[in-house]
């Protein structure tokens, strides 16, 4: 006997005056199913249920029956025959929009998107509430049927103006679309009418971060965390991963001569290093730089993605040399390091570059106005903050 074909417990068909009594049997067989599915004993529940089906097929015990059949399965890890089962609660009782939309949630579950719009838009045609709608919503814009989304979601707002299912409808098609202004406006007016709509501060937080605007996102984030909101956790990883990558710290190798990034203007090569103190002397020196989140080994170690060269800023005290022409001693260094290792574990990289004393063994230098530029790319492919790209001993990042 297959698990599917509920009616085989049923020995007769009942006459009509016999109906009474069956519903009543089968009330009961879905009472004592309803025990065992609170009490989690799956399999139980399910042979109540069972029975319960076969003694009123058609009646309204039954679609309970089958629901929380259904639900029995899923709990059980079971969605193929969940699936099997409010199918045959849908023939049996074609006109119960709840069965459609539970099926549709499963399909939706599962990323079968074309079959749950299906049942979305049968739920709509049984009962065209704005639950439904709101439902079938979703449905089209899992398969990007962004016209069909919008109007849905209008109709929602339409016919519940003071809820704010619509609105919130209408700011996800919207930012799926990349229509950043409209997304946030329907985000906000969820908001207004519901301030505690987690959801939509979420969303919103999403398309300010695909956007660009990560600080403002973390913020909302930083707010669902004092909510206590279980979003927060979620939104702030996505914060992060949209985040573009920085330079944070400047440090020495422990394996490689350090550059001492810090000493001020005129600074004599030879105190660089012991070996510069001799003419057209040349010493390779390093720098390391912490990123604060992975970033793409081949993009760090691609020597072309790094510059090297003298700080023209006209802040105070910013250019190189203090602003001031450098002596005819002062030495240039290359535009490029020699090597770039990173290291993966650590998030840093270790440049190589060659310092050469002047003709004369007199060279100075200013390390302190030497920047160090970088403009690759993280793990996940996005480009560098620009605000700390750049380094130099005197103004840190920036």
């Amino acid at each position: 006997m297959s698990i599917f074909d509920l009616s085989a417990d049923s020995v007769f068909f009942p006459s009509n005056s016999q109906s009474a009594q069956m519903e009543n049997l089968s009330q009961r067989a879905l009472n004592s199913g309803l025990e065992s599915y609170v009490g989690k004993n799956y399999d139980e529940a399910i042979t109540h249920l069972r029975r319960a089906v076969a003694l009123a097929p058609t009646s309204s015990i039954a679609i309970n029956a089958y629901d929380y059949m259904a639900r029995a399965y899923m709990n059980k890890g079971d969605s193929r025959t969940s699936i099997e089962i409010y199918k045959q609660s849908i023939r049996a009782n074609p006109n119960v929009d709840s069965t459609h939309t539970s099926l549709a949630n499963i399909y939706y579950s599962d990323g079968r998107f074309d079959e749950a719009k299906a049942e979305y838009e049968q739920a709509v045609k049984v009962n065209p509430s704005a639950a439904n709608r709101y439902s079938l919503g979703q449905g089209y814009l899992a398969n990007e049927q962004f016209a069909e989304a919008e109007q849905q979601f209008k109709l929602v707002n339409d016919m519940e103006p003071l809820k704010p299912n619509g609105s919130f409808g209408l700011g996800q098609t919207y930012a799926k679309q990349g229509r950043v202004s409209d997304a946030l406006s329907s985000f906000q007016r969820a908001i207004d009418l519901q301030p505690d709509y987690w959801e939509a501060h979420a969303e919103m937080g999403y398309t300010l971060a695909d956007d660009g605007d990560t600080s403002k996102a973390q913020e909302i984030a930083d707010m669902l965390n004092a909510k206590g909101s279980s979003l927060a956790g979620t939104l702030s990883q996505y914060v992060y991963e949209k985040s573009a990558p920085k330079m944070t710290a400047a440090l020495s190798s422990a394996l490689f001569e350090p550059f001492l990034s810090t000493l001020s203007s005129l600074t004599t090569v030879s105190t660089l290093h012991t070996d510069l103190g001799t003419a057209s002397a040349e010493q390779s020196l390093s720098i390391v730089f912490q990123f604060d989140k992975p970033m793409d080994r081949q993009s760090v170690e691609n020597n072309l993605n790094w510059k090297i060269g003298r700080d023209y800023g006209t802040g105070s005290g910013d250019g190189y040399n203090f602003g001031y022409t450098p002596p005819s001693t002062e030495i240039t260094l290359p535009s490029y390091p020699t090597a770039v290792f990173y290291d993966t574990e650590h998030q840093t990289a270790t440049l190589l570059f060659k310092v050469t004393q002047n003709d004369t063994a007199d060279g100075t230098i200013d390390p302190s106005h030497i920047k160090f530029s970088f403009n690759g790319k993280d793990a996940t492919g996005l480009s560098m903050d620009s605000s700390a790209n750049d380094y130099t001993g005197f103004s840190g990042f920036a």
